[in-house]
């Protein structure tokens, strides 16, 4: 489960120039209060009631990380997480960072 990782990071570099959503892509609002409330989620965590968002941003599965520049391109996409995974996240953040004006906006969609 990545959201400990994304929290983490969250946590810590919250105040940079990113944010980090997450959303719930299965339409079960209390499923993500209930996440919400037992993962202190800090960051916001959106319900896509009218399932848009796995067409919208091609989705194929769950979760899906996704970081997304200020222009609204997907930069980097990853289906799945493993253990380690958050590092290179971090590594994806800097580099979106480090570009010029008009880059770099994170979003996390899960």
């Amino acid at each position: 489960m990545e959201y400990p990782h994304l929290q983490e990071i969250y946590a810590r570099r919250g105040g940079e120039d990113f944010v980090i959503l997450s959303v719930e892509t299965t339409n079960r609002p209390a499923l993500a209060e209930k996440f919400v409330a037992e993962h202190a989620a800090t960051f916001p965590v959106l319900v896509d009631d009218q399932r848009q968002m796995r067409s919208l941003f091609g989705l194929k599965g769950v979760p899906t990380n996704l970081l997304i520049d200020r222009q609204g391109k997907i930069v980097f996409r990853h289906l799945g997480f493993a253990p380690g995974n958050e590092k290179m996240f971090e590594a994806e953040i800097d580099f979106l960072l480090a570009k010029p004006e008009g880059s770099a906006k994170g979003a996390s969609l899960s």
